[in-house]
């Protein structure tokens, strides 16, 4: 049976993922993610791997170290442009493309989607076609945000459906053809007590950019009118899709919560290591701030 796309994306926005900020101004929590999701892929081996929704994040980088090849995609044309202007390497490993996941035929032997779930009203649908995209032995890894009642304004401004609890995650996860290896509840506790600070920041960072956008009104119409995104129909094909400002804004910046460049000093992986460790005994609670999942297909 092959699966059609959902009905629409939350809140009908067109969804242009930016799962991972740049790697030189990162998140503590995407340094955390990261640090997790290495561990979880040492055991496993080296294929062809699916990373959806690649935003601004170079993890495929780590990958392609680890002998993987593959396809990143990402339904922002312009971020895509940037991966491929930007790649490091004249081997043809890794393919990046604007488009969406339910386009695919293909199976993979790895599949890759941190921050993304969370976006689809049906879930349970994005789910089975990744189910549906997988090899009989492959695995899934991903990252949804945890927890209904860490909800906050910044869940709405990124476009999020919903925040997930363990029991519901796991339940849906294998009524669409899934077995859970590993889920990890992350972030607790130095991630509870900063994220509050980053969402600060972040929401600083927006209303400055809402500030910009009232003062400069043909400046913002030209700026979307350039990168007019796709956006899928209830009838699951593609459209021009003209964003409001305010809508625009908050799907491009879902996933790219950076803090100010001049924190790079203090945002360095190495220099969190020692704490990053210290929240490993409590990834199997339930106190986090998101979960971080691997599964392989029943």
């Amino acid at each position: 049976m092959r699966w059609q796309p959902p009905t629409r994306f939350h809140s009908s926005r067109p969804l242009t993922r930016s799962v991972l900020p740049h790697p030189n101004n990162p998140t503590l929590a995407y340094l955390y993610r990261r640090f997790l999701a290495r561990q979880l892929l040492q055991n496993v081996p080296a294929g062809k791997f699916l990373e959806i929704g690649v935003g601004s994040g170079r993890f495929y980088e780590e990958l392609e170290e680890r002998g993987f090849s593959g396809l990143c995609l990402d339904l922002n044309p312009h971020l895509i442009r940037q991966h491929q202007s930007g790649r490091r390497t004249t081997e043809n490993l890794i393919e990046f493309h604007s488009q969406d996941f339910f386009a695919l035929q293909e199976e993979f032997d790895l599949i890759l989607a941190f921050e993304v779930l969370e976006h689809y009203e049906r879930d349970d649908i994005c789910l089975r076609k990744w189910q549906s995209l997988l090899k009989p032995k492959g695995t899934l890894i991903f990252s949804v945000p945890a927890h209904m009642h860490q909800w906050t304004r910044n869940d709405s401004r990124a476009g999020h459906a919903r925040r997930y609890e363990k029991r519901e995650l796991v339940s849906k996860l294998a009524m669409t053809g899934f077995q859970t290896e590993v889920i990890w509840c992350y972030g607790f506790p130095l991630l509870n007590w900063t994220y509050p600070l980053s969402s600060l920041i972040f929401k600083n960072k927006s209303e400055s950019l809402e500030q910009i956008e009232r003062q400069f009104p043909a400046l913002s119409q030209s700026i979307q009118s350039s990168i007019s995104l796709p956006m899928l129909k209830a009838d699951g094909n593609y459209q021009g899709a003209q964003a409001q400002a305010a809508d625009f804004e908050k799907t491009s910046q879902s996933g790219i919560r950076r803090f100010p460049a001049a924190s790079d000093c203090v945002l360095h992986e190495w220099l969190w290591f020692p704490f990053l460790q210290l929240q490993r005994p409590f990834l199997k609670g339930d106190r986090g701030i998101g979960f971080l999942v691997k599964c392989g297909k029943n």
